[in-house]
């Protein structure tokens, strides 16, 4: 979590966002650029918001992996870490831009999410020869695409076999993150301990070691923050039996 900090204050302090390569042509360009003259300008933040918000014209008419990209580029994208847990900070940003709040809307924004996130690994590679200010943005779009797919809006509305197909990503983008620690942070396990808490929860085959490890994951999935690395262990185990 140290490291995640501080990449947020160089981003913060620079007031810079990479854009990831992408060969979508219908990303939404923002009118308005961190660093720029004219984003200094505005009086409040929540007049800068406004003005990033996307035009009903172009809403209406965006591809669904542009308005996913587009997500991913939002300005104020940092807000998710700003609350008391990630869940919060993540409804922040649906309240906060139009973009997310059609992007959850759209029928096939399922299969955007994990075809985006089958990709993201392909980027490593150019990545690891970036400076760190690049590395930190990349990992941290790395975890809201991450933590999209652990949404409730997400999860119950998975194909048995695009579950079975995002629990078999997020076994090779484990490793990813391991074998790439230079790039990823603490912050970027988050997500993926999200998700199998989520699913074990719900799974009456799984056998809890005690009622307080469930009150514990229970309390994780409603507030996501930090959880005992035991019980992580536990559900992992569960969890690779049952995909692999």
């Amino acid at each position: 979590m140290k490291k995640m900090f501080i990449i947020v204050n160089i981003l913060l302090i620079n007031g810079l966002l990479v854009n990831s390569q992408t060969a979508i042509n219908d990303v939404y360009d923002f009118p308005v650029k961190q660093g720029t003259k004219e984003w200094g300008q505005f009086e409040t933040i929540a007049t800068r918001i406004a003005a990033l918000q996307i035009p009903d014209a172009v809403l209406t008419t965006i591809s669904t992996e542009g308005l996913l990209e587009t997500c991913l580029e939002f300005p104020y994208l940092l807000d998710i870490l700003f609350f008391d847990n990630y869940q919060l900070g993540f409804d922040a940003l649906m309240a906060e831009f139009n973009g997310y709040r059609e992007l959850f809307k759209r029928s096939d924004f399922i299969k955007a999410l994990l075809e985006k996130y089958k990709n993201l690994c392909m980027d490593i590679t150019t990545i690891q020869a970036k400076k760190d200010v690049d590395r930190g943005m990349f990992s941290f779009r790395y975890f809201v695409l991450e933590f999209m797919l652990t949404q409730d809006a997400v999860l119950k509305n998975l194909s048995l076999e695009q579950e079975r197909q995002l629990f078999l990503l997020s076994f090779e983008h484990k490793k990813i993150k391991k074998d790439n620690s230079n790039i990823f942070g603490n912050l970027n396990e988050l997500p993926t301990n999200l998700l199998y808490a989520k699913k074990i929860v719900n799974d009456p085959d799984f056998k809890f070691e005690n009622d307080q490890q469930k009150k514990i994951l229970s309390a994780f999935i409603q507030a996501p923050l930090i959880v005992d690395q035991q019980i992580i262990n536990h559900i992992e185990d569960y969890i690779n039996v049952k995909f692999k």
